[in-house]
């Protein structure tokens, strides 16, 4: 697989996948400034996920992702999403494809495309943020 086609593979994830990280701000937030960085968004989704890396060997195998609590609004078939993300097709989920997938998710929300993430972009439901709607 070419790395531009499994880049459209990851744009065509559900969101909802990497959304909770946006929510996780005062975790993620590790330098204190009241932003999130992509290396920050990247490092809390990273750790997210491997919470349910039960045999420590850092990735996550198909058995462990069907483990871990799907989202609230999960449309998807969760093999198929595992095996969407898994773009090397080796059967797990590593570092690399997890930072994949939160990478394309800070750049939907980073609405004015600065690098950080603000309270706003991190909270679009609360009066006054960005526009999610057309995610």
């Amino acid at each position: 697989m070419t790395l531009k086609r499994a880049a459209i593979l990851v744009a065509l994830l559900p969101l909802s996948l990497a959304a909770p990280m946006a929510m996780a701000a005062p975790k993620a937030d590790t330098n204190g400034d009241g932003m999130i960085s992509l290396d920050e968004y990247q490092a809390a989704a990273r750790t997210r996920l491997l919470k349910f890396d039960t045999d420590g060997d850092g990735k996550l195998s198909l058995e462990e992702w069907l483990k871990r609590p799907a989202p609230k609004n999960a449309k998807r078939d969760p093999t198929a999403l595992f095996n969407r993300i898994d773009t090397n097709h080796d059967g797990f989920i590593d570092t690399a494809e997890m930072d994949i997938v939160s990478k394309k998710r800070f750049e939907r929300l980073d609405k004015n495309a600065d690098g950080q993430l603000s309270k706003d972009e991190r909270h679009p439901h609360k009066k006054g943020a960005a526009d999610s709607s057309q995610e």
